[in-house]
């Protein structure tokens, strides 16, 4: 089965389809590759803090007296915002959070831990923004989002018998012919999940710019009246008691909307006689991260923003982040995710590849690319060493890994080489991370959690043991 594209289209959208992925080629392999990594962010989160409880059973009473705990005790950490984050079975802890700071809340209703996650942090950062300023870091990466659905859409044009050739594959033919092949079923095979995540990766750095077009647009320039539209009007209140009444609101969310999940408490305008609190509750059935449902500071319900009922935009809007991170559905959905990242991640490398391959010589560019596909894997697990044995920021030991990486690569200048070193040192890297955590965290590193962490960067450790004796000193 071919497709309507005619010989003259198909070579002018494969030269497009080279030129645009030259022109992103770094930056898209890394926001790939930190995006199949942060899938599991939740999961990493929990392992960098094995020691705090966890359960799915509270009662609304301990939230209350966490919250009067943090008035009483805390009055200096106060803001204008408190979120109250509730258990949930892919994040069962609770915690309450300030502008400045963010603690867990223990059985009793008193306030545990610190919440500190600097290499979950660093992690999603290093995918959201690539660790530059955010105002400049999440446009460039939302970039990369409107750009790989242009590659998406030009390496279909290119590909004029993309059904016919959707199984075949030359594994024993010639290198070349090998990455031309997992390049393309990859990319076929992905292809809904792919363009899923470059439409909505986006979405959220323009997001603000489609706001202000939308606003100009449809609403005379009045950018609130369309936040109204898309978060519901704030709601006018006045001689609301300073002490919300927690216990009450979820009471009566049960009554409003049973069978929903609450997820989380938003308290706005702490401490003033206008005080009142949003309680996002989710639907199992919709996509839509939460509902937001409304009661004013004595508990009482007073109206829900309708993202769940309300017009399609509002529901397409807030369920963008769960789809795109693919936190939905049970634990399969997130390694699905975290393969069909994989999978994007390897279509990313595979195309650079075949160009590289194609000039027909070696210089810089195959060392450099080489530093930076091989050294990403093994900077990113140093990284965690550093953050979690030894408290250091992952940010520098990750970039400069990177860059020591490409100059090693370019300094031996012996492909098979470097690349078998730098596997054997994400391997170390990977083994090392796991001792560091049993050392630091001792009997909170036998948490389920993190035998499950652990045993999963054990395992990553011994595919690559097998792919690196598989390849042996061939190039890949």
């Amino acid at each position: 089965m071919k497709l309507s594209v005619s010989p003259a289209l198909s070579k002018r959208s494969l030269k497009s389809h080279s030129w645009l992925g030259l022109l992103v080629s770094v930056l898209m392999f890394l926001v790939c590759f930190s995006g199949t990594v942060a899938v599991f962010s939740q999961e990493i989160q929990r392992w960098e803090q094995p020691f705090v409880y966890e359960s799915l059973d509270y009662q609304a009473s301990t939230i209350q007296t966490a919250y009067e705990t943090l008035l009483n005790e805390h009055p200096e950490q106060l803001s204008d915002h408190i979120i109250i984050r509730l258990p949930t079975p892919d994040l069962p802890r609770t915690s309450i959070t300030t502008d400045h700071q963010s603690w867990f809340i223990n059985e009793d209703g008193s306030l545990g831990a610190i919440k500190s996650q600097p290499f979950t942090d660093f992690i999603a950062t290093l995918h959201e923004a690539l660790h530059l300023p955010e105002t400049y870091g999440l446009v460039l990466v939302s970039l990369m989002g409107a750009l790989l659905s242009a590659l998406i859409i030009s390496g279909v044009m290119a590909h004029r018998r993309i059904f016919k050739d959707a199984f075949s594959f030359r594994g024993k033919s010639n290198p070349q012919a090998r990455e031309i092949d997992l390049h393309n079923r990859l990319s076929v095979w992905g292809l809904p999940f792919h363009l899923m995540i470059a439409l909505t990766g986006a979405y959220f750095g323009l997001a603000s710019y489609l706001t202000g077009f939308y606003s100009d647009a449809l609403y005379d320039s009045d950018p609130m009246a369309l936040f109204a539209d898309l978060y519901g009007d704030i709601p006018q209140l006045t001689d609301q008691p300073l002490v919300l009444d927690i216990p009450r609101a979820m009471e009566q969310l049960k009554e409003v909307s049973p069978g929903t999940q609450p997820v989380f408490i938003t308290v706005e305008e702490v401490g003033t006689e206008s005080q009142y609190m949003l309680i996002g509750s989710q639907h199992m059935d919709k996509l839509i991260y939460s509902e937001q449902y409304r009661f004013d500071a004595s508990g009482n319900y007073m109206n829900k923003v309708g993202y769940a009922d309300g017009e399609p935009g509002q529901g397409a809007v807030f369920s963008v982040y769960r789809l795109h991170f693919g936190h939905f559905g049970s634990e399969f959905v997130k390694v699905l995710y975290g393969l069909l990242g994989l999978a994007l991640t390897v279509i990313c490398v595979s195309g650079i590849n075949l160009w590289l391959q194609k000039r027909g010589k070696r210089d810089a560019l195959n060392n450099l690319w080489l530093g930076i596909v091989w050294g990403s894997p093994a900077a990113l697990a140093a990284a965690g060493v550093a953050q979690i044995g030894l408290q250091v920021s992952a940010t520098p030991v990750f970039w400069l890994g990177i860059l020591a990486a490409m100059a090693y690569a370019q300094w031996r200048n012996a492909h098979a080489q470097v690349r078998s070193q730098l596997i054997g040192l994400t391997i170390l890297a990977l083994v090392s991370l796991v001792l560091v955590h049993l050392f630091r965290f001792g009997a909170s590193a036998l948490e389920p959690i993190s035998i499950l962490v652990n045993s999963c960067l054990l395992g990553v450790a011994l595919l690559l043991i097998w792919y690196w004796q598989k390849t042996g000193a061939t190039d890949a």
